[in-house]
């Protein structure tokens, strides 16, 4: 280990221009030997992938609108606190890291509940009405039945992955490591959506070769891993109303068609995670793998 160098690099061309002259100085002094290139950063790839799964339930704005719904703006927290009890407010939402957004995720569920009781109030002109375009998002989402779901299942998704980011934001050489938790890493995300005989005793170069937007190699819609927070979130839902229209509306939630609105979305969700993450992990397969069988002199 002691003889390990790793340069580290997130993609501007300065970094890219050091790299090549490094490494063609490596060459002339090392006979020709090049240093292993598993590709730009990273962890920019999981924030980028993150960021576009989610696109289409919005939480991005959502989770932006609740904290600056009441960010510098006293005379509204102090109404919050009155209405509520609580002295809690949303977190800042991270727009360029977002898998290091679960705390922020986490006080949004737990000030979610609350948050709806201050709509609610408004609502009933017992409070001002902001009139801000934060709290037209708040509103809109209110009225969304699965946004406690879908909260749940953004902080699901961010727990999976916050292990491996903690991990490799370091300048420690942790290159040998990589092929195997990255291996690990995706197959605990396309174990909630593909079969399971499909990823039985699966090598990292199969893995990286896996077609991830073919249904056939999905599991039913029904069987499709949300994480018990979101799917305890739409059992309450479920309890909470018993209304006959709403509640087939939500049965349909879990039901074993892609037609609903809720599975389509998963499901781009997760194939557009999984493909982007193998995309870029090829070269980190290929070139970790090489170097752990030593076929790199």
């Amino acid at each position: 280990m002691k003889n390990l160098l790793s340069i580290s690099m997130d993609g501007p061309n300065v970094n890219l221009k050091f790299l090549n002259d490094f490494q063609q100085e490596h060459a002339e002094l090392h006979g020709g030997r090049q240093l292993i290139n598993v590709g730009s950063c990273g962890l920019h790839t999981l924030h980028n992938s993150f960021k576009t799964g989610f696109s289409t339930w919005n939480i991005e704005k959502l989770l932006r609108a609740m904290h600056f719904l009441f960010h510098n703006v006293p005379a509204r927290r102090e109404d919050f606190t009155k209405l509520t009890g609580s002295s809690l407010f949303p977190h800042p939402f991270c727009g360029h890291r977002w898998v290091e957004n679960l705390p922020v995720a986490e006080r949004a569920i737990e000030v979610w509940p609350k948050l709806k009781d201050y709509v609610k109030a408004v609502h009933r002109k017992e409070l001002p009405n902001p009139g801000t375009s934060s709290f037209d998002t708040i509103q809109a989402a209110n009225e969304d039945p699965l946004i406690s779901a879908k909260l749940q299942f953004f902080m699901a998704i961010s727990r999976t992955f916050s292990p491996f980011l903690k991990k490799y934001q370091t300048d420690e050489p942790v290159l040998p490591f990589l092929c195997s938790d990255l291996t690990e890493l995706l197959m605990s995300l396309l174990r909630r959506f593909i079969q399971r005989e499909l990823l039985q005793d699966i090598t990292p170069l199969q893995l990286a070769k896996l077609d991830t937007n073919d249904q056939r190699n999905w599991v039913m819609a029904s069987h499709v891993d949300i994480g018990l927070g979101a799917e305890s979130a739409i059992k309450v839902i479920l309890l909470c109303n018993s209304l006959t229209a709403f509640s087939l509306c939500m049965a349909k939630v879990r039901s074993s068609s892609l037609s609903n609105p809720w599975s389509k979305d998963l499901m781009f969700f997760f194939v557009t995670l999984s493909t982007r993450l193998i995309l870029s992990s090829g070269v980190s397969f290929s070139a970790c793998c090489s170097y752990l069988m030593g076929k790199l002199q």
